[in-house]
């Protein structure tokens, strides 16, 4: 029974005025100084309890994706049932841990078709696995998750991508092997951090690299794509993606270095650059007229959208 139960305004049992108050004054002190378990759960229970259930996911993607790089699919199948039960009870606090909770769900379901095809495609087995394991990371490890690693790695894939495109103004034919290997890896590479980075960092942030990286994506496997819009990719995809990265003093020196344009480019290089710039701020406007509409679509199957209308403005032209 509450000690306040037995305060009158002038006595306490029979006690003088003054020592009530003094028991008072004891009472409230007591209250103040009791372990948090007496007067509720603490708040660092819900931590460790969410760390708990964070390191037990991590624990299953690490041993699904030892399983899929096995070749073992019906023991990956097995991890990819666990690891679905642990996400419907994860514990979930914040708009970008529920982003990203929801895009592991979405990859769980992507691995799962890719491991029951009857022509599975190890490469993308591999690289869903991976991605499920850096999500899992980045929720034990948010100070220092491994997903951070793929900076220098695709900071190295957009320098060669940059080289390796055409620098004549005119160009025949598809883009070059050694080009288009490059730009592949890079997509490849951030498609493997996506879920991670959902979540860490603002989802805005994520929807801008998805429509940079869209629309580069038409600009390279265009039938014979303008070398103005190849080039003017360059830049913009550097910054959004190093965007997803903590900033440091080390990456902001870590940039991929100019290219020196050819004079005739004139006006169609700034137009080509204009409309890149453009898109690296549709992902944003999206995130925010979803997020408000409450009708999130998933990124990765997105229909045509503003970068797919520019380009074939551009073409007419």
């Amino acid at each position: 029974m509450s000690v306040f139960l037995f305060i009158s305004p002038f006595r306490i049992r029979g006690l003088p005025m003054r020592q009530a108050l003094i028991s008072l004054i004891v009472a409230a002190a007591l209250c103040l100084i009791a372990p948090p378990t007496v007067l509720g759960r603490a708040p660092e229970t819900d931590a460790k309890v969410s760390r708990a259930a964070y390191v037990r996911l991590l624990s299953a993607t690490e041993k699904l994706y030892g399983e899929v790089n096995a070749g073992n699919s019906k023991a990956a199948t097995r991890s990819l049932t666990e690891i679905e039960s642990q996400l419907r009870s994860l514990p979930t606090k914040g708009k970008s841990i529920e982003d990203g909770i929801r895009e592991l769900e979405q990859s769980v379901t992507e691995l799962r078709k890719s491991l029951s095809s009857n022509s599975p495609d190890e490469s993308k087995a591999k690289s869903e696995a991976a991605e499920l394991r850096l999500a899992a990371d980045a929720l034990v490890k948010p100070d220092k998750p491994m997903w951070h690693r793929y900076r220098t790695l695709i900071s190295n894939d957009l320098i060669e991508l940059s080289q390796a495109l055409p620098l004549n103004s005119t160009i025949s034919g598809p883009v070059a092997e050694p080009a288009r290997s490059a730009f592949n890896r890079v997509v490849e590479r951030y498609l493997v951090i996506r879920t991670a980075a959902l979540l860490e960092i603002e989802p805005w942030k994520v929807e801008r690299a998805d429509s940079v990286i869209r629309y580069a994506s038409r600009i390279v496997e265009a039938e014979s794509p303008k070398t103005e819009l190849l080039q003017s990719t360059i830049l913009p995809l550097q910054e959004a993606l190093d965007g997803l990265f903590p900033s440091t003093k080390e990456s902001s020196a870590a940039v991929v270095p100019p290219i020196t344009a050819p004079p005739s480019w004139g006006w169609s290089a700034m137009v080509g650059s204009f409309i890149v710039t453009v898109l690296t701020w549709v992902g944003w406007r999206r995130y925010k007229d979803e997020e408000y509409s409450g009708s999130r679509k998933e990124a990765r199957h997105m229909p045509e959208d503003a970068a797919q209308r520019l380009l074939i403005r551009w073409k007419k032209k």
